[in-house]
């Protein structure tokens, strides 16, 4: 009896540790700023940063404008590949290759209508499917994130994405953080994923062949800085 009372108060005690430490990192995030496209470890200038307009033509509106801001390694490798020529799908090949390999970047989705959540998960969740097919992340990884899903984003169920919401992703090389925040800056969510599998499903979801948003984002590359 007293081996099974020590085994439980060890149990309570980890348990309560881990609810501890939960709620350390909770506060951690809610004191941080929102990830920037400013932030100091991102480069600026010609070759740093892609820009697009996402728009659904057969029904005429647009849907989001996403920006994605890259480290000086990457906009190094950029401007070696990309100055002085033109876009093509071989010079494309390439440049997604250090664009999803990178280790410091912010994308940022800006919504420019209402969009529901099982709308956006289906968006996410085609990207995924895409990645896996060009080899990009594994099945694994992909049935990991689309079952999280909605558990991640419990906090849009009934609210959804509002025009002006910002859903921001800042890449970091053990990892990636997760923001929503409303376009008063009130954040709706805030998760920090210290998973290399996250940090890379990220970058190879934007950037993945047949992706909706890979050419336009790379073909921005080439009409100057942003």
């Amino acid at each position: 009896m007293n081996l099974w009372i020590s085994g439980v108060r060890r149990s309570l005690l980890v348990a309560g540790m881990s609810i501890w430490a939960s709620a350390i990192s909770a506060a951690a995030l809610a004191d941080a700023p929102i990830p920037s496209l400013d932030a100091p470890e991102l480069a600026h200038g010609p070759f740093s940063s892609m820009h697009m307009l996402l728009t659904k033509t057969f029904l005429r509106f647009n849907v989001a404008t996403i920006d994605v801001r890259f480290d000086s390694d990457a906009q190094a490798h950029f401007a070696d590949l990309a100055s002085g020529k033109s876009y093509s799908d071989a010079l494309g090949q390439q440049l997604a290759q250090f664009a999803i390999n990178d280790e410091h970047a912010v994308v940022q989705m800006r919504f420019e209508r209402d969009v529901g959540l099982e709308t956006w998960m289906g968006v996410v969740r085609d990207n995924l499917d895409q990645a896996r097919s060009a080899g990009l992340i594994t099945r694994e990884l992909q049935d990991r994130v689309s079952q999280g899903l909605p558990q991640w984003f419990a906090t849009l169920h009934d609210r959804g994405y509002k025009k002006g919401d910002r859903l921001l992703y800042a890449v970091k090389p053990d990892g990636v953080r997760t923001v929503v925040a409303s376009p008063e800056g009130r954040v709706l969510v805030d998760r920090e994923d210290h998973d290399q599998g996250f940090r890379r499903v990220v970058l190879a979801s934007y950037f993945a062949p047949r992706s909706d948003f890979r050419e336009p984002l790379l073909q921005s590359l080439f009409q100057g800085a942003h």
